[in-house]
This record gives structure tokens, sequence and C-alpha cells, in this order.
């Protein structure tokens, strides 16, 4: 089968890549810097230059692509939310999920399933509450890019393809969130951010992986989907795992007040959390390999034990 991935170079992108390829599935990324994507993602994947600006009836061959994986957007975590930096996180999803929905209403695109990324900041601040994917869209930035990003998504109208939006909690790998999470450890100084009481949902790359796969070999799948394992856990618990894991102390709490001055607006999505279930992916069978906290943070940082 055909896949045909938008913003795939990036971690998720790359290690999705090799996932499908890995079972048999041929991969095309969408890029608009095709020597750089060759740089990350190598020889075996076809690469396909786009400007989001323009139509997808712009690129050739797209007539038999049977999977859609839309990851593309600004990155949230890259700089201070100024105005222009938030309302560049909104269209750029915007601008290439608007692309691909116009391209598949109009035929240019037939596929059977579109798999759109979406985030657990869909939900918002949501204290202690057990969250499965029947909860409403939350309050706050993220929440509204979340909402916007899946009705884009939504706005397919044909019987032939099938609607996923995957809400992806902090992925657990050797690169993203991860690496800046363990720089405070090298150093001695790592702890929790904000109180800590705040829940952390979470997932490791390659149940992540492995489910959007699980996603499109199952048919009965659609709608939103908690891409998360199945136990969040506390932010002052996960970094003791944390520091258990790489044998250094979990000691000094960074303040929330810190936390805003450093990152102005965008510390909204350290100091509060939602506590996600991923309740419809494990009602159809599908297996984490890491469903605990320790071996995902064994897993994902290899042999760093001690940094």
């Amino acid at each position: 089968m055909k896949v045909l991935v938008f913003g795939g170079s990036g971690f998720v992108g790359r290690n999705l890549a090799e996932e499908l390829m890995a079972n048999g599935y041929q991969v095309s990324v969408v890029t608009r810097n095709t020597k750089k994507a060759a740089h990350s993602l190598g020889t075996r994947v076809q690469l396909i230059e786009w400007d989001n600006n323009k139509p997808l009836s712009s690129i050739c061959e797209l007539q038999e692509i049977d999977i859609v994986i839309n990851l593309a957007g600004e990155s949230i975590g890259n700089r201070r939310w100024s105005n222009p930096v938030k309302e560049e996180i909104l269209a750029s999803r915007i601008r290439t999920t608007r692309a691909i929905v116009t391209a598949i209403n109009n035929r240019t695109l037939q596929p059977k399933v579109l798999i759109n990324a979406s985030a657990v900041g869909y939900y918002g601040p949501r204290q202690d509450d057990e969250i499965t994917e029947c909860e409403e869209a939350g309050q706050g930035f993220l929440a509204q890019v979340c909402r916007e990003w899946e009705n884009e998504a939504y706005k397919v109208k044909n019987d032939v393809t099938r609607v996923v939006t995957i809400r992806i909690g902090v992925v657990l790998g050797n690169e993203g969130a991860l690496n800046r999470m363990v720089m405070p450890f090298k150093f001695y100084m790592g702890g929790p951010l904000g109180k800590g009481n705040q829940w952390l949902s979470w997932i490791h790359i390659q149940d992540l992986t492995s489910m959007i796969r699980f996603i499109i070999e199952h048919q009965e799948l659609t709608g939103p989907i908690n891409a998360t394992a199945p136990e969040p856990v506390r932010m002052r618990d996960f970094c003791k795992v944390l520091g258990e894991v790489l044998k250094r102390p979990s000691w000094l709490p960074v303040p929330e007040f810190l936390l805003k001055i450093a990152l102005g607006q965008m510390a909204e999505m350290l100091i509060h959390g939602q506590r996600v279930v991923p309740k419809k992916i494990l009602g159809t069978g599908f297996e984490f390999r890491f469903p605990k906290l320790r071996s995902a943070l064994e897993g994902a940082l290899g042999n760093r034990n001690g940094v």
C-alpha cells in the first residue's frame, strides 16, 4: 500500500516511515525542502516537493495513494508564543490540512484513510479528571489549535475516506521533548516543572508509530483516538522515575513564575496537564510495547543511564 506523509521529516515522521517500510508499505514524504529531508530520511523514501500555499493538484501521481498521514505544522515549543508565532502555529496546520481535504473532496487524492495529527492539548487543563475520547474540547490556545485542526480534517465529504484524528501525548524517544527534559538532570538540577501535581500523558515513539499502523489496518477505527500510554503520571512522579533511570536526583522544582518569565504563555502547556487514557484503541486489542513509564524511559534513553 502507498502512504503519503505530510510533515514526515521530523522526529515522529522519520520513525513512522521506518515502521511502515519495515512492514511492506511504500512511503512518500511531502516536504518543502527535499534536500534537507533527504539528509534525514535517506534514499528509501520517495520525496515530493510542495509549497503548502499551492494546491495539491500541482503534484503529479497522487491518484494511487492509499493512505494519507498529516503530521505537518509549526513547532509549538521552539519559540515564545508572541501573537505572530501563535498565528503561524495555527495557520500552518490549517493550510496543509485544508489543502489535503480539498484534494480529497475534488478527487485529486482518493485515499482509504486520512490520519490527521492532533494533541492531548485538545482537552485543555482538566486537573484530575480521567479523559477519554468522548470528552469535549477544553479552553486555552492549544485547545483552540487542536479543535480547529481537527475540524478542518473532518470536512472530508465522501464515503471512501475514513478520517481519524490522533491526539498525541508527550512522545518519548531519543529526540524531541525528552531530550530537553533530560538536560537539567545532566547538571544535577533536575526536578518537576511547576507544582508537580499536573498530569503528564505520554507515549513511547515505538508505540505511537505501531499505533498509527494499527489504525491503518483496522477499518473500524474512526474519529478521535487518544495516542497515549494507558498510565498517565503526575509530573513529579515522571521526573522521579526519569532521575532514577538517569541515576540523577530529582530535587529542584522549577517554580511556575520562573516558567512564565522564561516562556511566557507557552508555559501553559507545562504547568497544566491532562490525565488522558487511550480507551478507544485499547478496546480494539492494540497492545502497547511500553505500557509502563520506567520501561519506556529506559527504552527511549538507551545507554544514556548516568547521562
